[in-house]
């Protein structure tokens, strides 16, 4: 444990995922702000066949007979969660599941053993879960309620990466995430916390149906939400002895190392603004 906090001590300015963290970054604020919502769901779907596709690229699995069923399946599931009814969504998430089961049985051998777990995962993980920026996205200011839940996740992790290497002593889960501290994550929860206020100041009345315990309780239970997320994200690299779940983002690895607190955080982020500010 102590040469890990000595590694971490020593970690350097990484100006390449600098870099590659401001284009993300600018993308995803272009997006949300320029596109409407079929141009935005368009985004969701980039990011969901991706996501899926390094879930099995993770595994070993790439050949495109594992990953393009369960990709198209998972973005017909998030389909019918933004744009259909709760019983069609349903109805869809069945008949998604069915079609995939089928598959694994009608074509099954040993070297496929492992596809039918992430068969039903990917369309949970990335398919449903990730729908639900849209979602955020179409609802009643729901451009700044996505840029606030954008911003929330990314100043946790700004705060927990930085803090960690200034900080760090004890470490949060090393099983899981070696590089990951304590003193990281209360730093990320923080940071995230301020910079939500620094927000709901900026955006002055847009927000002002949320008192301020109210708005930081959301904010607060989103970072907790969004740092288990980052750690499911661990677990499942852990578990097939994988350092990035890819290499499509210079610096950070792949798309789901740069998203994997949002996938958790934005169906939360969602309920909690729906039911607890917007329904009252």
């Amino acid at each position: 444990m102590k040469k890990g906090l000595e590694d971490l001590g020593k970690l350097k300015f990484d100006f390449k995922r600098f870099i590659a963290g401001i284009a993300f970054g600018a993308l995803i604020i272009l997006s949300i702000f320029l596109l409407n919502t079929s141009g935005f769901f368009f985004i969701c779907v980039i990011l969901i066949s991706l996501s899926v596709y390094e879930l099995f690229l993770i595994q070993d699995l790439n050949k495109p007979d594992f990953f393009i069923p369960p990709i198209l399946l998972s973005v017909a599931v998030a389909y019918s969660n933004i744009f259909l009814s709760a019983d069609l969504f349903v109805l869809i998430l069945f008949t998604a599941s069915f079609l995939l089961l089928l598959k694994d049985v009608l074509f099954f051998n040993s070297e496929k053993d492992r596809s039918i777990y992430l068969d039903l995962f990917s369309i949970i993980y990335a398919g449903f879960f990730l729908s639900f920026i849209v979602k955020i996205f179409n609802l009643p200011q729901g451009k700044l309620l996505l840029m606030l839940l954008f911003i929330i996740i990314w100043a946790s992790d700004i705060f927990a990466y930085y803090g960690g290497r200034h900080f760090g002593k004890h470490f949060l889960h090393p099983s899981l995430s070696p590089k990951k501290t304590v003193e990281g994550a209360i730093c990320g929860f923080a940071g995230a916390i301020g910079a939500a206020l620094i927000f709901k100041i900026l955006v002055g009345n847009n927000f002002e149906q949320a008192n301020i315990f109210l708005y930081i309780l959301i904010a607060g239970i989103t970072v907790i939400v969004g740092m288990i997320g980052d750690l499911t994200e661990s677990l499942i690299k852990r578990i097939a002895g994988k350092k990035d779940s890819g290499r499509i983002i210079p610096g950070h690895g792949g798309i789901l190392d740069r998203i994997d607190s949002l996938i958790l955080a934005a169906p939360v982020f969602y309920y909690m603004f729906f039911y607890l500010i917007l329904k009252k």
